[in-house]
């Protein structure tokens, strides 16, 4: 009979030291997955002139941003105001018929193993005609090197540094924003999703709330125009 304890206290604690390992894998996998989405969000605002929007992804706690050689800058304050004032020429979202995206690619995330920190290495394509009346058509890529930390129990990105690898301006002669017409021979079921007048094209509405605030995300046009329909 002892035997048989002592063999069943060696496997109950064989299984709670595989249990330990394997909620300690999917922790670190929800942390992978968390900051991977709070990067793509990143991804998004940027995308679309969503300053404001950007910098409630940083962390309180002394946050800094490093563009390419445009140097580095600390505090949420200083990097809302080089984002707005310097990237964006004081203007929030998008002009009509303007685009400027960064996509995210490759996220290679390494989370510490107290779980309150990570990094992360990913690349940016960026494409745009930013501002909508520029000759040329923008083509770039860059690497990220990013921190985050776990603030209040909430990841948020701690540093983004971008290194460009290269910026390339192709002579464009037209960009378009619509896709061909519904058929007349094969009629759609309802029609499509309608233009933003606001921005002269399609946008469709954002399904989440901002990842770190959870407030509703704004249509981003910079000059808003209140739709007739």
């Amino acid at each position: 009979m002892t035997d048989r304890i002592d063999a069943l206290e060696r496997r109950l604690a064989a299984q709670d030291e595989r249990i330990a390992q394997l909620s300690a894998a999917i922790a670190h996998q929800e942390d992978r997955e968390a900051i991977e989405r709070l990067q793509y969000a990143y991804g998004y605002f940027i995308d679309n002139r969503m300053f404001d929007e950007m910098v409630d992804l940083f962390c309180e706690d002394e946050p800094w941003m490093e563009i390419g050689q445009r140097g580095r800058y600390f505090g949420k304050a200083r990097i809302h105001s080089f984002l707005l004032d310097v990237l964006g020429d004081g203007r929030w979202g998008l002009l009509r018929d303007e685009v400027i995206n960064h996509v995210q690619m490759q996220p290679l995330v390494t989370v510490a193993a107290d779980g309150m920190t990570a990094r992360s290495r990913a690349r940016a394509q960026v494409q745009g005609n930013s501002p909508p009346t520029t000759e040329f058509f923008l083509l770039a890529e860059a690497i990220y090197e990013n921190e985050y930390v776990r603030e209040s129990g909430v990841w948020k990105i701690k540093g983004l540094g971008v290194a460009m690898t290269y910026y390339t301006l192709l002579p464009r002669e037209k960009i378009w924003f619509h896709s061909a017409p519904p058929s007349e021979a094969f009629p759609p079921d309802q029609p499509s999703l309608p233009d933003d007048p606001g921005l002269g094209r399609q946008f469709a509405p954002w399904h989440f709330t901002h990842p770190v605030k959870g407030y509703a995300l704004r249509v981003p046009a910079s000059n808003p125009v209140e739709s007739a329909r």
